[in-house]
């Protein structure tokens, strides 16, 4: 995958209203009045194409990513939003491949069991791989993030939620601390792409088996928890079209139009048709 020809950040609408953005950027931006600024670094339709552009890379090629552009992902996620300014993330990142293949033998062990959960579901709803067993042609015997040269594990530190408000760290201190990991790694999504990169959220690596196997292979403080990891390099493959739902049948205006609330049976094959 070629490296995606966005155009320049600087969206040059008033040149003589242009003014360069504090911080020692390097960016400017369209001053639209002079009481109330409005900075445009980059065009709408840019960025759009970016977000449509970012996808979850299934499989990739082993060739090494160069330590600036893991630099510059990362960069992109230390600058996301978090509750209170709290920035509750630590990036580990990892290229050595036998440490690589003992997280990749961790995540197919959990995996084995998630497909016996899995199997507890209607047939209809299952993921695709959960009805295949060892020796079938068409499971796979690792992970299509195994390739990945890189692999980027965000840790959040849950002591950095003494930072919210008293009643928001009581009643949605979680939701924020989880809303501002998130952050961090859509950002890191979004910079993978621009820089030709692909992808993959390993969402196994957050959970409690795999955790505490990757604490002890990767050292990391018993405060500290796993909140998923990112596979980085370049894709082997194209990603499959996706589905997206209309924009018209989410969007509500003043009050919520009842006419556009879907059945569960609704849900249910919206559910189905992304299996296929």
């Amino acid at each position: 995958m070629d490296k995606m020809n966005l155009p320049p950040a600087t969206l040059d609408l008033a040149p003589s209203r242009k003014k360069e953005i504090p911080g020692g950027t390097g960016l400017t931006g369209i001053s639209q009045q002079p009481d109330k600024e409005r900075r445009v670094i980059m065009d709408y339709d840019q960025f759009l194409t970016l977000v449509k552009t970012r996808r979850s890379t299934r499989k990739f090629k082993t060739d090494p990513v160069p330590d600036d552009l893991v630099e510059k992902i990362i960069e992109a996620g230390r600058w996301a939003p978090s509750g209170a300014n709290s920035q509750p993330w630590e990036y580990i990142v990892i290229k050595d491949k036998g440490t690589k293949d003992r997280i990749v033998d961790i995540v197919k062990e959990h995996g084995e069991y998630n497909r016996k959960v899995e199997l507890t579901r209607e047939e209809k709803l299952r993921w695709p791989s959960a009805a295949k067993v060892a020796g079938d042609p068409g499971l796979k015997d690792a992970p299509g993030f195994k390739d990945a040269p890189v692999f980027i594990i965000l840790c959040g530190d849950p002591r950095t939620r003494e930072s919210y408000p008293l009643l928001t760290l009581l009643t949605r201190g979680d939701s924020h601390f989880a809303s501002s990991l998130a952050g961090a790694f859509l950002n890191m999504a979004l910079a993978a792409t621009t820089l030709g990169l692909g992808s993959q959220w390993i969402s196994a690596t957050g959970h409690p088996f795999v955790m505490c196997l990757l604490r002890e292979l990767l050292g990391i403080p018993d405060k500290l928890v796993i909140y998923d990891a990112m596979a980085v390099g370049y894709p082997a493959e194209q990603p499959r079209p996706r589905l997206v739902r209309e924009r018209a049948d989410m969007v509500h205006y003043e009050r919520y139009d009842r006419a556009k609330y879907r059945t569960d049976e609704q849900i249910k094959d919206f559910i189905i048709s992304l299996r296929k």
